[in-house]
């Protein structure tokens, strides 16, 4: 095989499309998902449907771990004899100890560039800067591409309830206290801090309306994806939808993996961009 000038890796959490992996050679290296005991690695050992199963038989919320820097450092080995050097794009600081698994995992491989993006973002949204990155001259150019577009990536999701989040520990508990009384079906935002509430309509129906409302407060964009979580048909409407407004933009849909599903829960429906 003829050395390649370099590589791009990422996690699971970036719900990488199957061939994009395959097309670009990208590396995906799996969080893990705890059922009390047992322990899968996220997209190897555990489909989203076989997930979804589980996840509504647990009495309990599965817990999610980041890979550790060993299972990084064996990637970067294995690529330091395929290429010269690597672009690890991973979920965002804010969310997961990845990067920093990832950022030791480098500094045990001495001698070979290994170059770590904190997208501070998660799904589709670091999918799109591993494809971007992957289309780049050389690594200094891929690495640059990314960091150029970290403060325009967004994560827009309609939730059917905060009470993964919750139960994650990614909102606060007045938050999800709110929701939960009322039973908002709640609208939240990813956009490099905090996922931060934005929007509580009362129905499935204003939530996908207010969904698209706050997308459109952000155009123009330069990528979209939508992306759901056991909500398929929800998720073609709002493809189909945005494609008439956006026909110049190619608009993907995936399916959020086993990780993001743990926080989300069944039913969410989400948009991935970047702004230009």
């Amino acid at each position: 095989m003829a050395r390649s000038r370099f590589r791009v890796v990422t996690d699971s959490t970036a719900d990488l499309p199957e061939a994009w992996r395959k097309q670009y050679g990208i590396e995906v290296v799996p969080l893990r998902v705890h059922f009390g005991n047992e322990t899968y690695k996220d997209g190897v050992d555990l489909t989203n449907k076989e997930f979804f199963e589980k996840l509504a038989a647990a009495a309990e919320l599965p817990k999610t771990s980041a890979p550790s820097p060993g299972d990084f450092a064996e990637v970067y080995e294995r690529l330091r004899k395929e290429c010269d050097g690597v672009v690890s794009i991973h979920l965002g600081s804010n969310l997961s100890a990845t990067v920093e698994s990832a950022r030791l995992g480098a500094q045990a491989v001495a001698g070979f560039p290994v170059e770590v993006v904190d997208t501070r973002s998660v799904t589709m949204a670091m999918a799109f800067l591993c494809q971007i990155a992957a289309q780049a001259a050389d690594l200094d150019s891929a690495v640059a591409a990314c960091e150029e577009r970290l403060d325009r990536l967004a994560v827009l999701a309609l939730l059917d309830t905060l009470r993964y989040l919750q139960m994650g520990g990614r909102i606060r508990k007045v938050e999800y206290w709110v929701g939960s009384v009322l039973d908002f079906k709640p609208v939240v935002k990813l956009e490099g801090g905090p996922i931060e509430p934005i929007d509580r309509p009362r129905t499935r129906a204003r939530g996908l309306k207010s969904l698209l409302e706050h997308f459109r407060a952000d155009l123009p964009v330069e990528r979209v994806g939508v992306m759901h979580a056991q909500a398929p048909a929800d998720a073609e409407r709002v493809r189909e939808e945005l494609q008439k407004e956006l026909p110049d933009v190619p608009i993907e849909i995936g399916v959020t993996g086993a990780v993001l599903g743990t926080h989300t829960g069944p039913g969410a429906v989400g948009l991935c961009y970047i702004r230009k």
